[in-house]
């Protein structure tokens, strides 16, 4: 913490999550100590739970954040032209706090970001039957809890558990497809529990017959399989399959990227390439597998929480350029993404941001860490200099 009463906006974000080391600690609580300082925490606090959404003064409170950030930008402003020279403007998402309460009356004129109807994700997706029925799961649907054949679908819950079809033939296979703006949660028949993240696409056999147990995926998905040492469980995409006995991981192969991410979180998985159906590549938990088409494998040790962020409700990135950042804003909140810049693609940044927020919350936050700003125009985002 800086004299001036600066704190890291991560160190908040630890003191939310409990994990404060000792120093940290001190650092945290005599930072608290100023009233002004812990009112402003308390109302981040209600905001990162999604308790402020009826908050009337909150447009208010980011408006004379965004005049004192505006003056802290003009006294580093060439420390920051050094950073775009060298293409390292790692966001540290430093939130200026001191006197946020007491900016006088005679303030700057601010531009205020246009307002837009645009809101993060929500449980939905669209379930196809083998039989070729088809269900709409959002909350338009009017019933909490309904079967179709032999899916019981619990709407509340963002929630579908399917049952074996002994009528139905080898080759049947259901598809749960996620819209761009949704998510979902699929029990499979051996009990399995797959979450889909946004805009992906699931199919899987209405039974599970022969030696394995195969689904094929497109997009992103968190997978808990049952443990069935004599059955195993084969993640297909069209980059490569990922097979398993009983573990839990995540799989991101989104078409519009180029490589696939296997990132295991316990137990044990193998990764071979599409070409490759024999030769696969083991990792142990903690460590990450991806592959770009024509190239090798590559193993790596990560941050699993950084990587399975958005099943705990979060956006986190460590190091990560914008482009890559936008891309999971796109999806799950719907919107078109473009660059004014090509050259701010390449903005690196690092926080952990509620993926439940407004987005115009979300977006300051870019904004305060260095010197782009977002023009919304309906469900259209232009990344620009400011």
């Amino acid at each position: 913490m800086k004299q001036d009463g600066h704190i890291d906006w991560n160190l908040l974000v630890r003191g939310m999550d409990g994990v404060l080391s000792g120093e940290e600690k001190e650092l945290f609580e005599e930072w608290m100590a100023d009233p002004e300082h812990r009112k402003y925490y308390e109302r981040m606090v209600a905001e990162w739970n999604g308790d402020a959404v009826h908050e009337t003064n909150m447009p208010r409170v980011l408006s004379k954040l965004d005049v004192m950030l505006r003056e802290r930008r003009r006294q580093r402003r060439l420390v920051l032209r050094r950073r775009w020279l060298g293409w390292s403007a790692a966001a540290v998402l430093l939130i200026g706090i001191g006197g946020m309460f007491m900016i006088p009356d005679r303030q700057p004129e601010v531009t205020d970001m246009p307002v837009a109807e645009i809101i993060p994700g929500e449980s939905k997706a669209i379930l196809m039957l083998a039989d070729g029925t088809s269900v709409n799961l959002d909350k338009t649907t009017d019933t909490s809890r309904l079967a179709v054949g032999v899916a019981e679908i619990a709407r509340n819950e963002g929630k579908v558990t399917f049952a074996d079809d002994e009528g139905a033939g080898e080759e049947a296979y259901n598809t749960v497809i996620i819209p761009k703006g949704g998510e979902y949660h699929v029990v499979l028949s051996d009990k399995s529990e797959i979450w889909l993240n946004a805009d992906s696409k699931l199919q899987f056999p209405v039974n599970f017959r022969g030696g394995e147990r195969r689904v094929i995926l497109s997009g992103e998905a968190y997978f808990k399989v049952a443990h069935d040492a004599k059955h195993p469980f084969v993640v297909e995409t069209d980059l490569g399959n990922v097979r398993v006995y009983g573990t839990e991981f995540n799989v991101k192969r989104y078409a519009d990227e180029k490589e696939i991410k296997t990132t295991l979180v316990d137990g044990s998985v193998g990764f071979c390439k599409k070409d490759d159906r024999e030769n696969y590549i083991k990792i142990k938990p903690g460590y990450q597998v991806s592959y770009e088409n024509g190239g090798d494998a590559v193993v790596r040790k990560v941050k699993i929480d950084n990587e399975i962020a958005w099943k705990g409700k979060q956006f986190r990135f460590e190091r990560c350029p914008l482009d890559e950042i936008m891309n999971d804003v796109m999806r799950w909140y719907d919107v078109d993404i473009t660059f004014g810049d090509e050259a701010l693609k390449k903005l690196y940044f690092t926080g952990t941001l509620n993926r439940y927020a407004k987005i115009e919350s979300l977006l300051r936050f870019f904004e305060a860490g260095c010197d782009i700003r977002f023009e919304i125009k309906g469900r259209s985002i232009i990344v620009m200099r400011k």
